[in-house]
């Protein structure tokens, strides 16, 4: 129980907001898609930014390593000399000539017996040990700032070394100076690293931008988080970003004014279509003795939101705009569908009247719906009958000849609908084989009051007798009215006397219980609508 009221509540909502959300959801569309492609505009332009940021760091350091091989190269012809004033002279013009180098210096065993800087012999920390020519290595401090790192290059000729040092601070003032707050970092062969403090913590995460030296002695790299993403985002493209909400938001309240915009009766009508809105109503038509012997299908247009639609309000747009074509093939195919599933209830030849206007003569797409309809029931379970409405004049007779001739072929009879109003007059039953013509309920109303001129009734059953066509009265509601149409030889009858256009369930129902009790249907109440 509590699951049924929370769907009923939330069918409520959303039938209730469907416009407002459907806004709301083409608005977080438009939102989502273009936040999503400034997303992958900013990271590609992050990423290209990087990579620009990592080229000019790679050049500017292989300089320094460039310029510290070649004071190296300058060194190595005083190794093994003694450490003379000379000597130690030379390295210092050595290092003088190398903007990026620090000191020159010449090692032997342990012990760096001269300098750029000094001529003393000094022993060598542990961390400077030299492992193999050429070789590029980190410190963790030096002789003369034991707090601060060095870099070292070093080249070895037998036990003696040349070692320049370069300023890891400097080294880091440069990074930090191009990367600004991108982080960069110079990692060794030995995968010794150095780096800067940014705002961004290292992690493993993220996309690592990656670009290796010329002699793979070295490698700058940059590992771009989500968190800078979006930094860069917010810095650089909240103008982009702005403008996108703003977009999403005009977007979403046009949708809602466009959704909620009253749509003209043909755009309602076009969607009815498509939706299959427009229901079969079954009204039904007796015999003398008072059986039903047939029906009429009445098209009735249950709207969403404004419920039913009279007739009289759309049928003549559907006529103008060529949809009556499709909204009866749709009302065809339903009814079809009722009477097959209880077609053992219907009296044999049982007729079914349904309307035709002067629009649908001019193709075969009736015929089309009527053969269809025929064919789905045994020979001679049903007669349909296409009742001609006499709304609009039928202009192109030729067409409308050859429709009814091939109708006549099919089994289908043709009634002359509302005779005496309108187009249905003498003229169609002298131009095309009529079978049937109905009273129009105007006249049947006339019967009883002081002003019906009794001979119209009268000359409407003579012509009927003389040209051998059956007359149904319409508009039948009171006893008065049925007796006066049966002293006048009237076969069939139709009206809220017998009962009102029924659900085809409910008239099914009706036939069901006249199948079993061979019962006369009860008369219904009188009423419009």
């Amino acid at each position: 129980m509590t699951l049924t009221c929370k769907n009923w509540f939330l069918i409520r909502f959303v039938t209730c907001y469907k416009h407002f959300l459907l806004a709301m959801l083409l608005g977080l569309s438009v939102l989502t898609l273009g936040l999503g492609g400034i997303y992958l505009h900013g990271r590609s332009n992050l990423e290209d930014l990087v990579k620009e940021k990592a080229t000019i760091a790679n050049a500017l350091f292989q300089n320094t390593i460039d310029e510290a091989h070649v004071a190296i190269n300058k060194a190595t012809p005083l190794l093994g000399a003694a450490c003379t004033p000379a000597t130690a002279a030379e390295l210092k013009r050595i290092s003088v000539l190398s903007p990026n180098i620090r000191t020159v210096n010449l090692v032997k065993d342990d012990y760096i017996y001269c300098s750029s800087l000094f001529s003393k012999a000094l022993k060598r920390n542990a961390n400077t040990r030299i492992a193999g020519d050429s070789h590029l290595f980190l410190a963790t401090h030096n002789y003369f700032n034991p707090n601060e790192k060095i870099l070292f290059l070093s080249s070895a000729v037998g036990e003696t070394y040349a070692i320049a040092s370069i300023d890891v601070q400097y080294i880091k003032k440069t990074l930090k100076t191009i990367g600004q707050k991108i982080p960069l970092t110079i990692t060794l062969n030995n995968q010794q690293r150095v780096t800067y403090a940014t705002s961004y913590s290292e992690t493993e995460d993220g996309t690592l931008i990656a670009l290796n030296s010329r002699d793979d002695e070295f490698t700058i790299s940059s590992r771009i988080s989500q968190t800078m993403y979006l930094d860069y985002m917010l810095s650089h493209l909240y103008i982009s970003m702005s403008l996108c909400v703003i977009i999403a938001i005009v977007i979403s309240i046009n949708g809602y004014r466009q959704l909620k915009r009253p749509r003209s009766l043909q755009e309602e009508l076009r969607r009815a279509v498509k939706e299959n809105e427009f229901l079969p109503y079954l009204q039904p038509i007796v015999n003398h003795q008072g059986r039903v012997c047939g029906a009429e299908i009445l098209m009735r247009w249950h709207h969403p939101n404004q419920g039913f639609i009279m007739p009289e309000l759309f049928i003549p747009l559907a006529e103008d705009t060529g949809l009556i074509n499709v909204m009866t093939t749709q009302v065809l195919t339903s009814v079809k569908s009722y009477l097959l599933q209880n077609h053992q209830y219907l009296p044999d030849g049982f007729h079914l009247a349904i309307n035709i206007s002067p629009c649908q003569c001019n193709d075969l797409l009736f015929y089309k719906d009527c053969l269809s309809f025929m064919s789905a029931f045994p020979e001679g379970k049903v007669k349909l009958v296409a009742e001609l409405t006499e709304r609009e004049f039928i202009k192109d007779t030729g067409h409308a000849a050859l429709l009814f001739e091939k109708l006549h072929n099919l089994g289908v009879q043709i009634a002359l609908d509302d005779f005496g109003t309108g187009h249905s007059s003498l003229a169609y039953i002298n131009q095309f084989n009529i079978d049937i013509i109905k009273i129009d309920k105007s006249f049947t109303h006339l019967i009883g009051s002081v002003d019906m001129p009794s001979h119209i009734v009268d000359n409407v059953v003579d012509l009927a007798n003389r040209l051998n066509i059956d007359v149904v009265a319409e508009g039948v509601e009171n006893a008065t009215q049925e007796t006066y149409l049966k002293q006048h030889n009237i076969q069939f009858f139709q009206g809220y006397l017998y009962d009102k256009p029924l659900p085809p369930a409910i008239f099914m129902q009706k036939m069901k219980e006249q199948s079993h009790g061979q019962k006369r249907l009860q008369a219904a109440p009188s009423f419009e609508g």
